[in-house]
């Protein structure tokens, strides 16, 4: 009786589920069917609108019941059929008259648009709040469209627009608009509620519209100061040919063209012997780098004495006013300037030592046996085996034999290991574009790799890279070099002792030995203070300093931050830059900059760019101290520093997932792995295993951005004493006369608090205390303290989290604090 009653329940179920889906299926044909035909009618009337004739008046002239008459043989409708120039007919001229003249004219054309749309949408099943969003910008544009004709109708009294234009209803409110207001009064209030509709509609930010308004103003009277220069220039210019004819053929002043002799006398033309020519030279060439000729050829320049030295003067000044309309802005604005440079000598360095890299053919012989037998106590036979010797790890390349698998080697790594008594092997099965499977086992008398191999090799030596590396050699004992503009960022990590620090002195100085200090600047932080202190004696050459902080090298975690965001705003004033030269990188911009072409703005100063090289010790310290404040403008960096020449060097000691987070792991494709302690750890900074297994000292896997598979290197060393060498040799020579400066965030604050977009609550630093003092982020306790009310203090408390103070709202609980004390808030404010 109860499997029956079940059974019963289970049909029940089955025909209630089947009922339902039914009702859906057939909801959703209805669905369809009304979508469609909605679709078909907008084509209808679109059809009979765009065939509209103003002829088809006398045809439409026929109410609804006459139309049926087109099947009998009335004579008047067949002949109005016959001659009616609608697509659609005699109804298509019915509803095109209709429509354009009885409701908003030629705007009327937005209904078969919004039909199509909202059958579209029914069809699609998407969500109605875009359309509906859609369907009232187009009434409102559609209706404003229909008065703006009538107004032009009423102003012109008819004589310009017929009634197409703006038909019954545009015509009727324009009306209006001018008995009310007059038709001046009624033009401005229609065409300021079209603008507000258009800024609406586009999102239009009327800030950036002006100064757009403004720069295109300016431009236009740049373009026309240099017509007026060049006209009074070529002027002077004929004049001067004129008269040195005059000198050499003895002609009279009655013979020149009157204009000339207007213009300059024969007396200008022969200055005074015993002026001193240089002065005269110097103000010529003043002229030519004001861009008062717009960077003209030197054979064009006009003759000395054809200059007025009034005139001179006068531009000279002007150029120098309007350098200052943006001095406080630009307070630490770094200029072009030239310095006698000597490039340092490889002689600075240590010499390496003889015979360093040879390696014992009795050792390599000996290891490949070791590797055959013990495989094949495993009955893993091996066809052929090649040796790659190196100077501190050896390759050995393994073909298995037919029918052996992969895995079954990689499987024996112990093993292997434990036979050769080796430190630690690493296998690669298979090698990246070969068939054969590698063994890299490390050398019982590793060679030492220095600096000095790699600098004086022609690979380095010969590079076209913009930013060449030398990073060391590879197994086989080939100079491996790369260039950071094109990796575009390095993340490095190594755990203590595995050659991390002098990795990164290897690069920094093999961009030192290739670059001049007006094409590269470094931002250096050092949170332990003893790893890269020395280059803080490069502050004139090569250092990128900060006015907000007063070190050189970066140490503290606060002054990280500072200069961090430094560095980003530093970014954004170079895209600037590179979109008012119309160029996509930095090296087309300092082309186009070298080669005169481009011309200052009141809002941006041209100037050639050098590379900005972001070194950072260690993440971690930083990471601990300040994560958010640091991460966010790490990873814009990354994602699009590259472009305006910004690049990033990230170390640490610690690589796991809280300090290489997933933002900062995804905008960092290549990568730098030293021996580290963990499987873990290589795979967070590799993605794969292997760094575990290095030997340290400078062995290092090197993953190139886009690359699969990484490339085992030895680092070159440097010591600290070539080093010391190498900072004597830059830092006795001549530096620019001030530092390269990074973009003031104190100065941009104040500015902004000062006289910025103003949107930002007088009382905003007082809850910022309140807030921080007592950590605690609550509306209600704005409102008790400063004694606001409700919608006051949620805005301050807005204002807050934009500003980095407190979290983001978390339901019925306080905000988080993000700043603990009040000595840490005030670098905020």
């Amino acid at each position: 009786m109860g499997k029956n009653l079940r059974a019963q329940d289970e049909l029940n179920k089955a025909r209630s589920a089947g009922k339902a889906k039914s009702s859906r299926g057939n909801s959703t044909r209805k669905s369809s069917i009304v979508a469609l035909l909605l679709m078909a009618f907008a084509i209808l009337i679109f059809l009979a609108l765009v065939s509209y004739d103003a002829n088809d008046e006398a045809n439409a002239d026929l109410r609804i019941t006459d139309i049926y008459k087109v099947f009998t043989a009335d004579p008047v409708i067949r002949a109005k059929a016959d001659t009616a120039h609608n697509w659609l007919g005699l109804v298509g001229s019915m509803i095109s008259e209709f429509l354009i003249k009885s409701t908003i004219g030629y705007s009327i054309f937005s209904l078969p648009f919004l039909l199509m749309m909202f059958g579209w949408t029914i069809l699609r099943r998407h969500e109605y709040r875009r359309l509906f969003v859609i369907t009232n910008y187009t009434l409102v544009f559609a209706l404003l469209f229909a008065v703006v004709f009538g107004m032009i109708r009423v102003i012109t009294n008819g004589a310009w627009l017929g009634m197409e234009w703006s038909g019954v209803v545009g015509d009727f409110l324009s009306l209006i608009l001018a008995q009310l207001l007059g038709r001046t009064g009624g033009s401005i209030l229609l065409f300021t509620l079209l603008f507000t509709a258009i800024v609406m509609a586009v999102d239009l930010d009327l800030h950036e519209l002006a100064d757009r308004a403004k720069a295109l103003y300016l431009q236009f009277m740049d373009w026309l100061e240099r017509k007026r220069v060049e006209h009074r220039e070529a002027a002077a210019e004929k004049a001067a040919i004129a008269i040195n004819k005059y000198d050499e053929e003895g002609e009279s002043e009655e013979e020149l063209p009157p204009p000339l002799l207007k213009r300059s006398p024969v007396k200008i033309a022969k200055p005074p012997l015993e002026e001193p020519a240089p002065p005269l030279a110097k103000q010529a060439e003043s002229v030519k780098n004001a861009s008062l000729d717009d960077q003209a050829d030197p054979d064009e320049i006009p003759p000395i004495s054809s200059i007025n030295e009034k005139e001179i003067r006068l531009e000279i000044e002007k150029k120098a006013q309007e350098a200052e309309v943006n001095f406080d802005e630009r307070k630490h604005e770094n200029t072009v300037e030239e310095i006698d440079y000597v490039f340092p000598s490889v002689e600075l360095l240590d010499a390496p030592r003889a015979s360093a890299e040879d390696v014992d053919d009795e050792e390599l012989r000996a290891n490949a046996d070791l590797l055959r037998e013990t495989l094949a106590q495993f009955d893993v036979q091996l066809e052929n085996i090649s040796v790659t010797p190196g100077p501190v790890v050896t390759l050995y390349e393994l073909v298995p034999a037919t029918g052996v698998k992969i895995s079954r080697i990689v499987s024996l790594e112990n093993d292997i290991a434990l036979k050769l008594a080796a430190k630690g092997i690493r296998i690669m099965a298979p090698i990246p574009g070969k068939s054969a499977v590698g063994v890299e086992i490390p050398n019982h008398k590793p060679s030492l790799v220095t600096i000095r191999s790699v600098i004086n090799s022609s690979k380095f030596r010969d590079t076209n890279a913009k930013l060449p590396l030398a990073m060391g050699k590879t197994i086989s004992g080939e100079v491996f070099t790369d260039d950071l503009t094109k990796m575009p960022h390095l993340l490095i990590a190594g755990s203590t002792g595995s050659g991390k620090s002098v990795g990164i002195n290897t690069i920094l100085v093999s961009l030192l030995f290739r670059l001049h200090p007006s094409d590269l600047k470094l931002v250096i932080f050092d949170p332990k203070k003893i790893e890269l202190t020395q280059y803080a004696r490069l502050k004139k050459h090569f250092l990128a300093i900060s006015p907000d902080v007063n070190e050189e090298i970066v140490t503290n975690p606060k002054n990280a931050v500072l200069v961090l965001k430094g560095v980003e705003f530093e970014m954004e004033k170079r895209y600037d830059r590179l979109a008012a030269a119309g160029v996509r990188n930095i090296a087309d911009y300092n082309e186009k900059f070298k080669a005169g072409k481009l011309k200052d703005t009141e809002t941006v100063t041209h100037q050639r760019i050098p590379y900005l090289i972001v070194v950072i010790d260690e993440l971690a310290d930083l990471m601990i101290t300040a994560a958010r404040e640091v991460e966010e403008p790490i990873a814009r960096l990354a994602q699009l520093a590259r472009a305006v020449g910004i690049h990033l060097i990230v170390a640490t000691q610690r690589p796991s997932v809280d300090v290489i987070t997933g933002v900062i792991k995804a905008n960092f494709p290549a990568r730098i792995a030293y021996q580290v302690a963990s499987k873990t750890d290589s795979r967070t900074i590799l993605d794969m295993n292997g760094a575990e297994q290095l030997l340290g000292n400078g062995d290092m896997l090197y993953l190139p951005s886009g690359s699969p598979k990484p490339i085992r290197l030895q680092n070159a060393f440097i010591s600290t004493d070539e080093v010391e060498s190498l900072m004597n040799h830059i830092a006795k020579q001549q530096g620019f006369s001030k530092p390269h400066y990074l973009p003031s965030m104190v100065e941009k604050r104040k500015n902004t608090d000062a006289g910025g977009d103003g949107s930002r609550d007088e009382l905003f630093g007082e809850a910022a205390r309140i807030i921080v003092r007592h950590q605690q982020g609550s509306v209600s306790l704005l409102q008790r303290r400063l004694k606001v009310g409700y919608s006051r203090a949620a805005r301050l408390v807005d204002e807050l989290e934009a500003a980095g103070v407190v979290g983001p709202f978390d339901g019925s609980k306080a905000r988080e604090v993000l700043v603990e004390s009040e000595a840490e808030l005030e670098a905020i404010l």
